[in-house]
């Protein structure tokens, strides 16, 4: 850098001596300092442009997802909307292969018959299609082969929002946001009651426990439900689900995180709401 300094210095001062027009010292320093100034700007600018390049492959990815038309539209208006479903649910020689391995058959000609009232459980080791069956059964995927029908309706032709209301889903992990255990639950269903609230909450096991806190049905969950045990997050979860009175209710390893005593009320209950 002082070398570039001297350098400047020396050549600006070649010009004024040899008599170059329009040469003066203020020319020479207002010159010197913008080709410095622009100089370390460039350089502060330089290791940013590596960002700049990984921001515009990220939004490439973002704008494509946005974009791409979903084959199962849950926004869509489409298909018939049944008035009453009782939940039979049976598959048809269903098969079915993840887009993403499409190599690897998940179901080979599943065929099963659930009728309503009933209750079934899938048993067998991990990756042999348990939730896979499940998610099929949501349409959250189309099988390749086959076909699902709910009281004898092919679901592909039903409305995905509309049906997708009768379900009410409990996953092993559950899910809850930062907001008071009643919000929680009354997300579960749009225009339900503090009454349909605490019905739930007495169904899943989880109404002793809540009306232990200070604040009750106000005590705020925490961030994904920190401030809960595993089993208490389990049971608000199952209370959301059993409050939108759903015709199809999975639980998918919903009691795992229970201890045996509670397992058996909720299953009790669960039964009794059967």
């Amino acid at each position: 850098m002082n070398g570039t300094y001297g350098l400047a210095f020396w050549y600006g001062t070649s010009l004024i001596l040899s008599g170059e027009p329009d040469y003066t010292i203020g020319t020479v320093l207002a010159v010197f300092f913008s080709v410095i100034h622009s100089s370390y700007c460039i350089g502060a600018a330089a290791p940013n442009f590596e960002t700049f390049t990984i921001a515009r492959g990220a939004a490439f990815n973002i704008f494509h997802i946005i974009d791409k038309k979903p084959t199962i539209d849950n926004f869509s208006t489409t298909g018939y909307k049944l008035e009453c479903i009782e939940g039979t649910v049976e598959f048809k020689n269903v098969s079915f292969s993840y887009p993403s391995r499409p190599s690897i058959k998940i179901l080979k000609g599943l065929n099963l018959k659930i009728k309503s009232g009933e209750t079934v459980a899938l048993v067998g080791p991990n990756g042999s299609g348990k939730s896979t069956a499940v998610q099929l059964l949501q349409r959250l995927y189309d099988p390749d082969d086959g076909f699902i029908t709910v009281d004898g309706n092919d679901i592909r032709t039903l409305n995905v929002r509309h049906y997708r209301k009768h379900f009410g889903v409990v996953s092993q992990e559950p899910v809850l946001f930062a907001t008071t255990i009643n919000n929680n639950i009354r997300y579960g269903q749009d225009g339900v009651t503090s009454e349909d609230i605490e019905k739930a909450a007495k169904e899943a096991n989880a109404y002793d426990f809540i009306m232990e806190f200070p604040k009750k049905f106000n005590t705020l969950v925490g961030e994904k439900g920190t401030q809960m045990s595993g089993g208490q997050k389990q049971r608000i979860a199952i209370a959301r689900a059993l409050v939108r009175n759903p015709k199809i209710l999975i639980l998918d390893e919903a009691t795992s995180a229970l201890d045996t005593e509670s397992e058996s009320a909720v299953q009790a209950a669960l039964v009794k709401k059967e």
